[in-house]
């Protein structure tokens, strides 16, 4: 009915089912793992320069949708996580964030013998990891950043529709849930805004533009639509964190 790219989706029947689910859970959690390692050595490496170091939360919106063409985005607009960040000499800080994104989408598709409705939900989440310059302005202290996002995407997708039998044009109802374990995505970050302080108490509006250099959604119909992941995320966000050294 339908053919995926990038990584494969299609279900094979009968005695192959349990092999293709252990073999796609196995492969999110490699990735997952991978991740996590990646984030535990950079953080380590940091802390034996840092200064200062700060923590607190950032939120925000995202401006653009997560998949294009067909698909119609359902996604949630919020983006929200915990952050720390770890001051370096010369204007220099390195920023960690754990950001959480709720993702979804529907298509309608249908040909001569069926018809069928494909949505998803899924949990996304994002680890910038970022190298910021603060220009020496006193009170308001602008600042750029550029860095790199891992990001895993998990959910359950849901298909239902009607089928018809053509020798008897008989109708018949069919439905069907599955997990939705998408391949790990890396994208290149850059963004830029202006630090506000009150003692210990930091403020960081910012602007922030991710380019993902994989589409881990990547679907094509072979009766006509297809569509894929967002390459470019566009997201305005708020900082709040406390220096705590």
């Amino acid at each position: 009915m339908f053919r995926i790219s990038g990584f494969q989706k299609l279900r094979p029947p009968g005695v192959f089912e349990a092999f293709y689910r252990s073999a796609s859970r196995w492969n999110y959690m490699c990735n997952v793992r991978a991740m996590r390692s990646f984030l535990l050595i950079s953080l380590t490496c940091c802390v034996c320069f840092g200064q200062s170091v700060s923590i607190g939360v950032v939120g925000g919106g995202r401006v653009t949708d997560d998949v294009t063409f067909a698909a119609t985005p359902e996604s949630r607009r919020y983006v929200v996580g915990p952050m720390v960040e770890l001051g370096l000499p010369l204007g220099l800080a390195v920023e960690v964030d754990a950001l959480y994104h709720r993702q979804g989408y529907s298509i309608a598709a249908s040909n001569a013998l069926s018809s069928y409705t494909e949505s998803e939900r899924a949990n996304s989440w994002e680890f910038p990891i970022l190298l910021k310059y603060r220009l020496p302005v006193p009170k308001v202290k602008p600042f750029v950043e550029v860095g790199i996002a891992p990001r895993t995407i998990s959910g359950t997708l849901s298909l239902s529709g009607v089928s018809m039998n053509v020798a008897t044009g008989q109708q018949t109802p069919f439905s069907s849930n599955s997990g939705t374990d998408w391949s790990a995505s890396f994208g290149v970050v850059t963004g830029g805004g202006a630090q506000f302080g009150w003692g210990r108490l930091r403020v960081q509006p910012e602007i922030r533009y991710t380019h993902w250099t994989t589409m881990p959604i990547n679907i094509s119909f072979g009766d006509g639509p297809s569509f894929s992941s967002t390459e470019e995320q566009l997201d305005i966000l708020v900082e709040i964190a406390w220096k705590i050294d």
